[in-house]
C-alpha cells in the first residue's frame, strides 16, 4: 500500500488565537476532541512512520501516544508554523517523503490520503497538496529534499512549496477546518455526526 512509503506527520502545537484561551484541539465535536478525528482517519492506514507535533499542555494527544505515534513537543509554537514543522522532520532521511496533515481537518478521507501518497510514490520528486474550489493546502506529501529547504522561521510552513505543487482536487467539505469557536458551532449544529466523513 502506498502510505507505508510515506511518512505521516501530524501538526497540532498552533495558538489556536482566534479561538481564544482554550486549545481547540481540545474542543468536543460530536463524542471527542476535534484532534481525534484525524486521529481515526489516519489510523487506518499504514504508514512507514507517525508523527504529531503538539504543545507541551492539552490532553488530546494522549490518543495519538496510544496509537504509536512518536510525539514531539514545540517548546515555542509563538515562532509559528515552521518551527513546528522543523521539528517534525528532525532525524529523517534525505530520501524520505512526508505526508502533513492537520490536526484541525476533521473531515479529509482515508481515500484521498492514499491518492496523495500513490501519485508521490509515482513522482517522488514532486510535492503534491490538496485542492476545492476555495481551498490549497494540507494535507501534502512532499520530498524530504523540499522540506529541508525551508527556514524554521517561515511562519507559514510549507505554503512556498504548495504554491508550486501538483494538485488533488477533493470535495469542499473534506478541507473544512475549524478556526474559531461560530466554525465549530456551525458544524455541529448543520447535521448529524453520521453525515460528517470521518465522524
Amino acid at each position: 500500500m502506498s502510505t507505508q512509503s510515506c511518512i505521516l506527520l501530524v501538526l497540532g502545537a498552533g495558538l489556536s488565537r482566534r479561538f481564544g484561551e482554550n486549545d481547540k484541539l481540545e474542543a468536543m465535536l460530536n463524542d471527542r476532541p476535534l484532534a481525534q478525528h484525524v486521529l481515526q482517519i489516519v489510523t487506518t492506514l499504514p504508514w512507514q512512520q507517525k508523527r504529531v507535533v503538539s504543545r507541551l499542555g492539552g490532553t488530546w494527544h494522549g490518543a495519538y501516544d496510544q496509537s504509536g505515534f512518536h510525539r514531539l513537543i514545540n517548546p515555542e509554537p509563538e515562532r509559528g508554523l515552521g518551527s513546528s514543522l522543523a521539528l517534525g522532520i528532525r532525524g529523517l532521511e534525505p530520501q524520505d517523503r512526508v505526508l502533513i496533515c492537520l490536526a484541525d481537518m476533521p473531515f479529509i478521507t482515508p481515500a484521498h490520503l492514499l491518492r496523495l501518497c500513490a501519485a508521490s510514490e509515482a513522482e517522488p520528486h514532486l510535492a503534491f497538496a490538496t485542492s476545492s474550489p476555495s481551498y490549497r493546502g494540507p494535507p501534502a506529501v512532499f520530498p524530504m529534499e523540499s522540506l529541508l529547504k525551508l527556514s524554521p522561521e517561515e511562519d507559514m510552513g510549507a505554503r512556498s512549496l504548495i504554491r508550486t505543487a501538483q494538485l488533488l482536487c477533493c470535495p469542499t467539505h473534506e478541507t473544512t477546518d475549524i478556526d474559531d469557536a461560530a466554525s465549530l458551532a456551525a458544524i455541529t449544529q448543520a447535521s448529524p455526526p453520521s453525515d460528517f466523513p470521518g465522524t
